[in-house]
């Protein structure tokens, strides 16, 4: 039997190369289940369906609350921009 160590998941590289990232991404959902943090509407559109975005890492209870169209669009922009 070979002991060959099985590839990462997607997922886990990600975690493994964004370990703040999913850290705060890990004390929201706690926040969230635990009453400390209330979701709310996208800051842009309003729609109630809504994802934690993370201006800053070192502050994983600051977030902006936005639907996943202007999440991915912040995040497009961001990227443009750093490049």
């Amino acid at each position: 039997m070979t002991d060959t160590p099985k590839a990462l998941s997607r997922q886990q590289q990600w975690r493994k190369r964004n370990p703040k990232s999913y850290l705060a991404h890990l004390a929201v959902c706690a926040a969230l289940r635990h009453g400390v943090l209330e979701r709310q509407p996208c800051a842009v559109c309003r729609d109630p369906k809504t994802e934690a975005h993370h201006p800053d890492y070192e502050r994983p209870y600051e977030v902006v609350w936005l639907c996943r169209k202007h999440h991915k669009a912040l995040h497009a922009a961001q990227k443009k921009g750093a490049a």
